[in-house]
């Protein structure tokens, strides 16, 4: 099984693509499901089929799902919803902003990924391409599995994580009786949570693709989310610079220059269409225009783009840079990015890291070129 996960910045294409994606697969004989765990909810839009809940058929060999966390909630969780929201109503908040407030921060990411893994599964797909939230809490959620899987050998399980909260609310609530009820579903939330964990780490069978225009915020958002697979172990195999206008002198000399800050992550380039992506056979002109002969299924690239090596009082952060030379190599910080500039056969380019949260109040020491790695050295 192989499992395809697109994001990027709203706006920049990813559900369309995830679409087309899927649709090609499809066209290649793959079982393929698609699944929307972003809240927007496009799909219908795109495929300009009515898509819910359930998986429903677009195409021979494609299904499609569009979750609804609040769903999810509602059918399999409701005892923890109830629970919290009583200990708000037992405070003389009204019963409808009580289970407004009983939706803890985080809750729908979790419930969207356990919607994700009920559907991988149960199923007998061989891919399943999934339209993700443009954001890097997704990201971190997306890691979310392996983590609580590794805590719950070492702790209480989700008890610790979610039941803890709960066991805080314990003493404002007379209905203790929904607690149990919610902690004996514990043992299944971790062993799915630590299923879901195994595949997302393992690189042969997961890859993130990341959706970008030309524009700056999207390029960053996309960087972001580079840095942020890059740590938390999920593998970037495609980086899709989409909305192309070639027509724009400026605009195309940026698209050429884009695939040396994704180095050494392969890069492909769509064009700006004149009208609006949608419906079945613009979906697959769309996915031969990315993918050209070659199978989305493939994994296009496997390993660490960037490495970060920490101690007690530094961080270092090493990129790969194609063809330089130490002498043509030049390095700043400028708040929570690294702003690298180097001497290249297509002339002078810049390279821009965006840094973990960790690191961004740190001071640049040094930097030292070896090979086509580049080291760079943070201090606190």
């Amino acid at each position: 099984m192989r499992l395809v996960i697109y994001t990027g910045k709203g706006g920049t294409g990813k559900t369309v693509s995830s679409c087309a994606t899927a649709i090609n697969l499809a066209d290649k004989n793959y079982k393929t499901i698609l699944i929307s765990s972003d809240p927007a909810h496009t799909l219908s839009d795109a495929l300009s089929i009515n898509i819910g809940n359930e998986l429903s058929d677009v195409l021979s060999n494609l299904m499609a799902i569009e979750i609804d966390p609040i769903f999810e909630m509602q059918k399999n969780y409701d005892s923890f919803l109830s629970y919290i929201a009583s200990t708000f109503y037992g405070k003389g908040v009204s019963r409808t902003m009580a289970y407004e407030m009983g939706m803890l921060p985080g809750m729908t990411q979790l419930l969207s990924l356990l919607r994700i893994e009920h559907v991988l599964t149960r199923s007998d797909c061989d891919v399943a391409v999934v339209d993700m939230p443009a954001s890097g809490e997704a990201l971190r959620f997306l890691h979310f599995p392996k983590l609580a899987g590794s805590m719950g050998r070492k702790l209480v399980g989700i008890g610790g994580l979610l039941g803890g909260l709960a066991r805080l609310f314990q003493p404002l609530s007379g209905y203790s009786g929904q607690l149990g009820s919610f902690l004996n579903q514990e043992a299944d939330i971790m062993k799915r949570l630590e299923n879901l964990g195994s595949i997302m780490s393992n690189q042969s069978i997961t890859s993130l693709r990341l959706v970008t225009n030309t524009d700056v915020f999207s390029l960053k958002n996309a960087k972001r989310a580079l840095m942020s697979a890059s740590l938390f172990g999920i593998n970037v195999d495609l980086v899709l610079i989409n909305k192309v206008d070639k027509t724009r002198y400026e605009t195309k000399k940026i698209s050429e220059n884009i695939p040396l800050e994704f180095y050494p992550v392969p890069c492909r380039i769509a064009e700006l269409r004149k009208t609006e992506l949608q419906g079945i056979q613009m979906l697959r002109d769309h996915a031969l225009e990315i993918f050209n002969d070659s199978d989305p299924s493939n994994v296009f690239f496997q390993g660490k783009v960037y490495a970060l090596t920490e101690t007690s009082d530094s961080v270092t952060v090493t990129v790969r840079l194609p063809f330089v030379k130490e002498s043509d190599v030049n390095v700043i910080k400028d708040g929570d990015e690294l702003i690298i500039t180097a001497r290249h056969e297509a002339g002078h380019v810049a390279n821009t890291v965006m840094l973990p949260l960790g690191a961004i109040g740190m001071k640049l020491l040094s930097s030292n070129l070896s090979g086509n790695e580049l080291s760079i050295v943070l201090v606190r």
